[in-house]
């Protein structure tokens, strides 16, 4: 295809890839934002104007019934993140045709108070768009260099709508002739830029206009005593044992609710975990939600809190996440880990006299080091909401924790052999690459 303007053809392609990454940002604002909305609305300003006993209990097991006929008609939404990564590595693809389900299905659980995170929703999101924006970067970029083929003198305006109105087809309209398109890497990946920078500044805009939904919050650095040092091994013992319970407790919670699961008995296993999370949640109220928005205020508040209290806190959101999701209610579990090991830290912190800081980041990055047996990624995870001044700590215990073997009778994945004998496998398979040469 000879084209006259290949510099205006590029620049309006590359305003076409900031639409689109303007039409990413809208959906992530908004569904971070209804998901606020909806908790302020349902658990502080009904309660004001409703006095009604029970009201937590009532919520919860109205949340099981809708979460109950939700996955009763459409299925299991959203994916957890490792069966949303592992989609992805087996297929190379990711199905965004149930883009609107994940949506639904992720949020559900957020209003009605589940013990879980956003993340996992986010995820599937986050990888949906990404195979629908290459995906439509290539229909357009088609469409584009045919419409300017059969008119080069037209109005670009003109091209640039009929990009735009591609956005709004559902997945199944979503096509193109693969072996047609003459898709460059560099113009992909100047695209794919484009697109991402755009998303990040209508996201920042979104915010500053209109405030932010559901977001990370990062504590603030405190000093570290002397005394503190001592407790590391103490401390990072009970980040692991605190994982430990997370994965005994997942296991006792699939073993109840899948005898109710292979029997297609989907609502009553919803209600029965909002049942669960009504009755703890009406006594322990901070157990219950995702714990992204509280870990903020638990900084400044945990004082008001015994010490056996905070700890109880964090051990009961631990088990109410695994009621949550093997009952139905789905989503992520970082988000309450965190917030656990935030709690569970700073009851330890106080019953030790140390740094509170300093108990939570060995606490937190010993659990999700625990739990998901990656060491390096719990150091990331960590580092997303903990001071990076304590990195050096932080990597001090994601090893310590991360690399010990679990037995596969609690493992979230029995396929999952852990971090060290993954790197016995790739060392092993180096060196018979290095005997065959």
């Amino acid at each position: 295809m000879n084209l006259d303007k290949p510099l205006s053809n590029g620049l309006l392609f590359m305003s076409f890839a900031a639409v689109v990454g303007t039409v990413i940002a809208g959906v992530i604002w908004l569904y971070l934002k209804i998901a606020n909305v909806g908790v302020t609305l349902i658990w502080h300003v009904i309660p004001e104007h409703l006095n009604v006993h029970g009201y937590t209990l009532i919520v919860c097991l109205i949340g099981g019934l809708v979460v109950g006929l939700f996955h009763k008609k459409y299925g299991p939404y959203p994916q957890s993140m490792q069966d949303a990564v592992s989609e992805v590595r087996r297929r190379r693809r990711f199905s965004y045709a149930n883009m609107p389900l994940i949506l639904a299905g992720s949020l559900l659980p957020l209003l009605f108070g589940g013990a879980v995170g956003p993340e996992a929703g986010l995820v599937s999101l986050l990888l949906g768009f990404c195979f629908w924006t290459k995906d439509q970067f290539a229909m357009q970029r088609l469409l584009m260099l045919r419409l300017i083929e059969e008119d080069p003198d037209g109005p670009r305006g003109y091209v640039f709508g009929e990009m735009v109105r591609g956005l709004l087809l559902p997945a199944s309209k979503i096509y193109f002739p693969k072996d047609v398109l003459p898709w460059k890497k560099s113009e992909a990946i100047s695209a794919g830029v484009v697109a991402g920078v755009s998303a990040l500044i209508v996201y920042e805009v979104l915010n500053a206009l209109f405030g932010r939904g559901l977001s990370v919050p990062h504590l603030e650095v405190t000093h570290i005593s002397t005394a503190g040092h001592f407790a590391a091994i103490l401390l990072i013992a009970v980040g692991f044992g605190s994982g430990y319970l997370y994965l005994i407790g997942h296991k006792f919670a699939k073993f109840i609710f899948s005898f109710l699961q292979d029997r297609n008995l989907d609502i009553i296993n919803a209600i029965l975990g909002g049942l669960i999370l009504g009755l703890i949640g009406t006594a322990i109220p901070m157990s219950m939600f995702s714990g992204g928005n509280m870990i903020q205020s638990m900084q400044y508040e945990y004082l008001k809190y015994t010490p056996f209290l905070l700890i109880l806190i964090g051990i009961m959101k631990l088990f109410l996440t695994s009621i949550c999701i093997e009952s139905g209610w789905r989503g992520g579990q970082l988000f309450p880990m965190l917030f656990s090991g935030l709690s569970i830290g700073y009851g330890f912190a106080q019953l030790l006299s140390i740094s509170e800081l300093y108990a939570v980041v060995l606490v937190t990055t010993a659990l999700i080091a625990t739990v998901f047996q990656q060491p390096l990624g719990a150091i990331v995870l960590s580092a997303i909401v903990l001071p990076t001044e304590y990195v050096g700590w932080m990597i001090v215990a994601g090893f310590v924790a991360g690399c010990i073997p679990q037995p596969e009778a609690i493992r979230l994945n029995p396929e999952n052999t852990g971090f060290v004998d993954k790197i016995a496998t790739y060392a092993r398979n180096f060196r018979g690459i290095e005997q065959k040469r």
